[in-house]
């Protein structure tokens, strides 16, 4: 969901990223005891490509999410149990045979359920994003890889952002420390236009390197607002 502008917190992810997951009967998350879990206990698209083409919104103050897919909207009241257990329902369709139920929703107050255990938004570049698109012969669409924070410039060299690692980056009054590039995986594949999967990165993001390694994690060092349009300073 594009924002205009984020205040993002000293030590936290941004505001509202995976604040839910979806886990399936096989997960080790246990909602008696709410704690960060690994990616696979719950479903993503790099098992089920088709969750990919759906678009939502999502109201924080109402707990409102609004989903759409080819169709009418559907919303779901996430501060309810029946809200809760609707979403789990319309994923644990999607979701078919390959990560069977029962399927709950997973919250864990102040955790964002991302793929890594570091709470910490990504930083993603559209210079490294136009290489790799030449690289795979297609335009690959942003929304593929999940970004928080999405940069870009006329002296931005594409996969320089792999080389920040330990370095401060400011971007409008929020200074970042870059902790660790992020790992990809076949989620990348799924066309969040189609949800089915095509032209696949992770072939070339190997061909750069041993690990297909696409944007950056980066710890919040100092809260602050990050407005679309602020520039981007990196500690030399």
């Amino acid at each position: 969901e594009p924002l205009e502008r984020v205040t993002l917190a000293a030590g936290e992810a941004l505001p509202g990223d995976r604040a839910y997951a979806v886990a399936h009967g096989n997960s080790a998350f246990d909602p008696a005891k709410p704690e960060w879990e690994r990616c696979g206990n719950f479903l993503r698209v790099a098992n089920i490509p088709a969750l990919a083409r759906p678009t939502i919104t999502y109201d924080p103050d109402s707990r409102i999410l609004a989903l759409y897919d080819d169709g009418p909207s559907v919303t779901f009241d996430l501060s309810t149990g029946e809200g809760r257990e609707a979403l789990a329902s319309w994923m644990g369709k999607a979701a078919g045979t390959i990560l069977p139920g029962p399927h709950t929703v997973a919250e864990v107050p102040g955790v964002s359920l991302t793929d890594a255990r570091n709470q910490c938004p990504s930083i993603m570049s559209l210079a490294s994003l136009r290489d790799l698109s030449e690289m795979v012969g297609a335009p690959l669409d942003p929304r593929r890889f999940r970004g928080n924070l999405w940069i870009d410039g006329d002296d931005l060299e594409p996969w320089a952002e792999l080389s920040w690692l330990g370095r401060t980056v400011d971007i409008g009054d929020v200074v970042f420390e870059v902790v660790k590039p992020i790992e990809r995986c076949l989620a990348t594949a799924a066309d969040p236009e189609t949800g089915k999967r095509s032209d696949n990165p992770l072939p070339a993001l190997k061909a750069r390197g041993d690990d297909p390694l696409f944007g950056v994690l980066a710890n919040v060092r100092e809260t602050g607002i990050v407005r679309v349009g602020d520039p981007v300073r990196i500690d030399p």
